[in-house]
């Protein structure tokens, strides 16, 4: 993992390179062992490293081949180079390092842009061709690892985070539309971004740069690939096969590699098949030592002693979360308000100081329904008496206390969401299930909009997957579109780059998905059942128990840390100025903030998480902008 800047002048002569520098102090992070330059014609590339393959000066970037036309600055990991560099070997190439990045290059110097769909693994990158002046830039097919890019100023821009973005020269002014977003969703879907001009490269998209201006291109169809994959006699099998061999090569570093165990199903999967091939094997969770509803801890120790890991559990108090929040508010690059993104920092820092590569379970449930709103779905698909009777008692569910603080309210929480769901179209419905905001509370702390159609343009663009495949496929598909890269994958991103952890994700490798989606959706979801497919396929290799274990989501006990120990934080953050500075209704901020400290608090903590992250990025932004 590393990070990435870079500017291409679109008109003669070279960009301006003189705020290079400080934009690769703000990716320092990401790659703290070593940083490059490169500067030929119109382009200028920049590299933050975090050595994991070839951890000699032979992989220094920007990398350029050994006849000087090409250069490319490259983060991510590619996990079938081996067969790549030894098919090209057998056609008499050679190389001068062991990395990825050598081999990723020669294959486009052979291939051109169709060169991206030999790649198995994640990535964004940059290739600049010295002879033609031309630019290249590219992100994997399902958006492990984020890009951004503007064109400001007759130059283009792009950069792993937003606020290197911002030391090139981004546009400086709020997109009120994406603000809206981030208040609903708690986070902002591509090709958007918080600011008006900068864009989210999306997954599976690439830029051809040149004299004649920007072309973005789609270069990767999940639908059209799962079209072509052939149906296999045993599912389950095939399943086992490809996904212990994605597991396999992403145990391959230079580097100490562990996983993540958090107890659930998908973690406890990969945890047990990285087992298999490293005896060795270190796991890592959290837990939380005086709050027993969230801890997952216990579930976690059992599976680790029934595959012989070596585990450790980081046990969390309170004041432990009330430490670490400002750090964690200081990480964030864009408004981003996932509550789980806390405890992933955390764990992620823990785990850092034990190993620099760690697997993650991330992508299991949006490939192979494993939300309990796959669930709801299915249920509103056809809906029986229960159903129809949850639905015809939303009113009383919005009158009773709902909130994520203790089993009973979180219930009626659950079914507030489903009675509130019921009705519209599939789009409707799933926008209905991704929306965070239950409160209207996007509402109450923004302006209207002078109008209603740029919301809704990329609303539907976020629920397209509905409208590409039938019924519930479709749903599981608007959630890789957009769930996936834009929360889940960027929170991954954002929390373990701060430590400069790598975190490889075996449930997306291209095979593992392409044979989800090619496969009927009743193999993977059954009423009361999600990710069948993954319980029947591993249920052998893990403890009596965990492929029963009903999901339980990342929790952090938001409410009694903003009304405990981070209370001066939030008094701080949450004052009239700032708010109206930033564009927020004073009176709706103090009405979120009473109602969180309620008998009633419903999603009132999450959206002061919400706040809290969104001054805490206003301020920091105004300072990077200037």
């Amino acid at each position: 993992m590393c990070g990435i800047a870079g500017s291409y002048h679109l008109g003669s002569g070279p960009p301006a390179g003189d705020r290079m520098a400080t934009a690769l102090d703000r990716l320092a992070h990401r790659g703290p062992d070593d940083r490059g330059l490169y500067r030929a014609g119109r382009a200028l590339l920049g590299h933050c490293r975090l050595s994991i393959i070839d951890t000699s000066a032979a992989g220094h970037q920007p990398f350029t081949d050994e006849g000087g036309r090409y250069t490319m600055a490259f983060n991510g990991e590619v996990f079938n180079f081996p067969e790549l560099r030894a098919g090209l070997e057998a056609q008499g190439h050679r190389f001068r390092s062991r990395t990825d990045t050598e081999v990723v290059l020669r294959l486009y110097t052979l291939m051109g842009g169709s060169f991206l769909q030999e790649l198995n693994g994640f990535f964004a990158l940059a290739i600049h061709d010295a002879e033609d002046d031309t630019l290249l830039v590219a992100r994997d097919r399902f958006g492990v690892k984020p890009l951004l890019w503007t064109e400001h100023g007759g130059t283009l821009h792009f950069a792993s985070e937003l606020r290197a973005l911002q030391a090139l020269g981004a546009p400086g002014a709020l997109d009120p539309a994406s603000l809206r977003q981030y208040f609903t969703y708690h986070y902002i879907p591509a090709p958007d971004s918080i600011l008006q001009g900068v864009h989210k490269l999306e997954p599976g998209e690439l830029l051809r740069v040149g004299p004649g201006g920007v072309q973005r291109e789609r270069w990767y169809d999940l639908v059209g690939a799962a079209a072509r994959t052939p149906l296999p006699p045993d599912p389950a099998a095939r399943l086992r096969e490809l996904l212990d061999g994605a597991v396999r090569c992403r145990l391959v570093s230079d580097v100490p590699v562990g996983t993540f165990l958090s107890g659930g199903l998908d973690s406890s999967i990969v945890s047990a098949l990285a087992r298999r091939h490293k005896p060795d094997l270190c796991t890592f969770s959290i837990g939380y030592a005086d709050d027993p509803y969230f801890d997952e801890s216990a579930h976690a120790e059992a599976v680790a002693r029934h595959i012989g890991s070596d585990h450790h559990t980081f046990r969390l108090t309170r004041d432990d979360l009330a430490a670490a929040y400002p750090d964690f508010l200081q990480a964030i690059d864009e408004p981003f308000a996932d509550s789980s993104a806390l405890p992933s920092f955390l764990l992620c820092r823990a785990t850092r100081r034990h190993v620099t590569v760690a697997l993650s379970g991330d992508g299991a449930d949006e490939v192979f329904g494993g939300y309990r709103k796959h669930q709801a779905e299915l249920r509103l698909a056809r809906p029986g008496a229960l159903e129809k009777a949850v639905v015809a008692l939303g009113p009383l569910w919005r009158v009773l206390p709902r909130s994520r603080n203790g089993a009973l309210p979180d219930a009626v929480r659950k079914l507030d969401r489903f009675a509130r769901a019921a009705r519209g179209t599939a789009a409707q419905r799933w926008l209905s299930l991704a929306a965070f905001d239950t409160d209207g509370d996007a509402d109450a702390l923004l302006p209207q909009p002078a109008t209603p159609h740029p919301l809704a343009a990329r609303e539907h663009h976020m629920a397209r997957g509905t409208a590409l495949l039938p019924g519930l496929q479709g749903h599981l598909l608007a959630d890789v579109h957009t769930v996936l890269p834009n929360d889940m994958l960027h929170k991954v991103d954002l929390t373990s780059m701060a430590h400069a952890l790598e975190v490889r994700t075996p449930f997306l490798d291209r095979r593992v998905v392409e044979l989800a989606f090619a496969l009927p959706v009743a193999l993977k979801l059954r009423r009361g059942t999600g990710k069948a497919l993954l319980r029947e396929a591993f249920g052998a290799l893990l403890p009596a128990g965990i492929t029963e274990r009903r999901k339980q989501g990342f929790e952090v006990p938001l409410r009694d840390l903003f009304l405990g120990p981070l209370r001066p934080l939030v008094d701080g953050l949450l004052t009239r100025e700032r708010c109206l500075e930033a564009g927020l209704n004073w009176e709706a901020v103090q009405a979120v903030r009473a109602r969180m400290a309620s008998a009633r608090p419903g999603q009132a903590q999450a959206t002061v998480h919400a706040l809290l992250v969104y001054l805490a990025w206003w301020r920091r932004s105004r300072e990077h902008a200037s």
